[in-house]
């Protein structure tokens, strides 16, 4: 709770120089929160977030997904129609959702009743490029801060422009490993991206050499889907989680390692494939055979699964 207390905390009291990494500020007059009169009295304080999801319910994070919890958005109908079509069909089904994460952070005194909350919902189609003219567009209109992507191409495409709009982007994406190096000056490829979340594919492959050292095995070969659970990151998905593997793997020199990409295989193949590709130059004190049923077994389950 208090990494959260602190961020609502940065967005509600913004420092008033400039953050970013741009030497001459872009002409902008909408930097601060608060508008006052000719007194110096406050007249109205209000956040604008531009929120960059996919409007597309079968990723896991969606416009469809988050604006309602998001709330405040939505009781304008603005844009809803467009973005969703069956939005006024949907409404009274997202009703009780309405509201929900702006109360929760009221009610704990994390954001003051005097700011209001604007959301700007953009579909970037779990595009990169859509997602980056996405973000130019929103920054016209004045955004603080942006709430997504999450895809992790859009999460590079924007990330590497928002130090130089002086406007953080905050996301529970960006998995592969590049996201997770430090962000701490403007010399950091991603600085002022600011990730939510506990895990990464990072988190996976020390995971995953964690179980080799704790069986003393010295040789993996990783057999992946190129675009299997795109679901989760957009394209590629499977594939950036392997190329963050063998970053980590790469950096311990008694381990051996292999790829193969499964993308344009059969199921059927599978058995064929994986004694080309692991053999008796895995199998280890178990038969080939043996070993090979077993993680054929596994495939099957996966991919029934999915």
């Amino acid at each position: 709770m208090r990494q959260y207390s602190l961020l609502l905390l940065i967005l509600v009291y913004p420092p008033m120089s400039w953050s970013g990494c741009r030497e001459a500020q872009l002409p902008r007059d909408c930097e601060t929160l608060c508008n006052f009169d000719q007194q110096g009295q406050v007249i109205n304080c209000e956040l604008r977030a531009a929120v960059l999801l996919p409007a597309d319910s079968r990723y896991e994070i969606s416009l469809f997904k988050v604006l309602p919890v998001l709330g405040e958005y939505f009781s304008t109908d603005r844009c809803c129609s467009t973005i969703f079509p069956n939005f006024n069909s949907h409404r009274s089904l997202l009703r009780p959702l309405i509201d929900m994460a702006v109360y929760a952070a009221r009610s704990l005194k994390l954001l003051p009743h005097w700011l209001k909350l604007t959301f700007l919902a953009q579909d970037d189609g779990c595009d990169a490029t859509y997602a980056q003219i996405g973000a130019i567009d929103n920054y016209s209109k004045c955004v603080h801060v942006f709430f997504g992507p999450t895809c992790d191409y859009c999460v590079a495409s924007v990330g590497r422009i928002t130090k130089f709009l002086n406007a953080p982007l905050i996301t529970t994406g960006g998995f592969t490993f590049d996201f997770t190096k430090k962000k701490k000056t403007c010399q950091d490829e991603y600085f002022m991206t600011i990730r939510m979340g506990n895990l990464a594919f990072r988190d996976i492959a020390l995971f995953l050499i964690d179980i080799l050292d704790e069986y003393a095995w010295k040789k993996i070969h990783l057999l992946y889907d190129t675009n299997g659970q795109a679901k989760v990151a957009g394209r590629h998905t499977c594939q950036l989680m392997m190329k963050s593997i063998v970053e980590y793997i790469k950096k311990r020199r008694d381990l051996e390692y292999g790829t193969f990409d499964l993308d344009a295989t059969k199921i059927s193949d599978y058995p064929q494939i994986l004694k080309e590709h692991v053999g008796t130059s895995y199998a280890g004190k178990f038969s080939v055979i043996s070993s090979l049923k077993k993680i054929y077994f596994l495939i099957q389950v996966s991919c029934r699964t999915q």
